[in-house]
């Protein structure tokens, strides 16, 4: 393998899906694992954090050639402190590394493919990420770029890491009216993204992954879309910490890329992927709902303050 890359692998309490991964990281020859996992919130989840934690053990034993770095939280942080920390510790050794949640269902050429795009677009500062996700758009080749980085899976460098600010400090209303107008985003995308970016910001919305999509706009940056579909989320559940209600993006079928790959010609937002990403996730009904539901709570919470 010309490149190999670490996973990053984030668990909380799925200790199946956490067993049947390592074993897939392994089979896909992935050789330098870091596995942080968060701790209980309750004392009904400690039996589910604690199996998850035998079932690391128990495969670092089991494959010695396989290096394992762990953190186990003794408390429960939260998903969006345990990824930023997380890949915050791990960029401090690492060029590059490809990211896994243990709810996102990985195929073989998922590491495969993230692997090579990280060696190839190692240098390139524009590239920012690489997504495991594809919903779809005209593809010319086996990949091409969007501005919208998609984190069911996924991979990056060090020197775009560097970017990602989770206090969106940079974010404000005169800084977003000049930053859209290079995003080619209809009224109601720029509404969207306005508003969540602003209800994140608030703290009324605990995550971290509107945040990086900023550092992608607010940096011009592009991420790598396959043209199939290369991982498929497994956690639209009762166990989930965000994904608790199905929506159309639920357990997308996976396909296999055809190697070798075919790359783009030019570097640049294939507008096809971009539109359809949107159409997916951001300005179809579920999503719009949602968001306004959102900010209802919000300014609720407000008034009741206040009042």
């Amino acid at each position: 393998m010309k490149y190999n890359y670490p996973v990053v692998f984030f668990v909380f309490k799925r200790p199946a899906s956490t067993k049947s991964f390592l074993a897939l990281m392994k089979s896909a020859g992935i050789n330098k694992i870091y596995v942080f996992a968060d701790g209980p919130r309750s004392g009904e989840d400690k039996k589910d954090t604690d199996l998850v934690r035998i079932n690391i053990s128990d495969f670092a034993k089991a494959n010695p050639g396989v290096h394992i770095i762990t953190k186990f939280s003794p408390k429960n942080i939260g998903l969006k402190q345990n990824i930023i920390t997380g890949l915050n510790q791990v960029f401090k050794y690492e060029e590059a590394a490809i990211v896994m949640e243990d709810d996102c269902l990985p195929t073989p050429d998922f590491f495969r493919f993230t692997r090579e795009m990280l060696g190839k677009y190692k240098n390139n500062d524009r590239v920012m990420s690489v997504n495991g996700t594809s919903t779809g758009g005209d593809f010319h080749s086996s990949y091409d770029f969007t501005k919208y980085s998609q984190c069911w899976g996924w991979a990056t460098w060090r020197r775009a890491w560097k970017r990602y600010d989770w206090t969106l400090s940079k974010f404000d209303k005169d800084m977003w009216q000049v930053l859209v107008k290079n995003l080619r985003m209809n009224g109601l995308l720029r509404w969207y993204w306005y508003t969540i970016l602003t209800v994140v910001k608030s703290g009324w919305i605990s995550t971290w992954d509107y945040q990086w999509s900023f550092a992608h706009f607010y940096h011009d940056g592009l991420a790598i879309a396959p043209s199939v579909n290369l991982v498929k989320n497994i956690g639209f559940d009762k166990v989930a910490t965000n994904t608790k209600t199905k929506t159309r993006v639920a357990d997308m079928q996976t396909s296999s890329l055809t190697w070798p790959l075919v790359h783009p010609q030019h570097i640049e937002e294939n507008m096809s992927i971009s539109r359809q990403i949107e159409k997916h996730f951001y300005s179809n009904p579920i999503a719009v709902l949602g968001l306004i539901r959102q900010c209802f709570y919000l300014n609720w919470s407000k008034y009741v303050r206040w009042h």
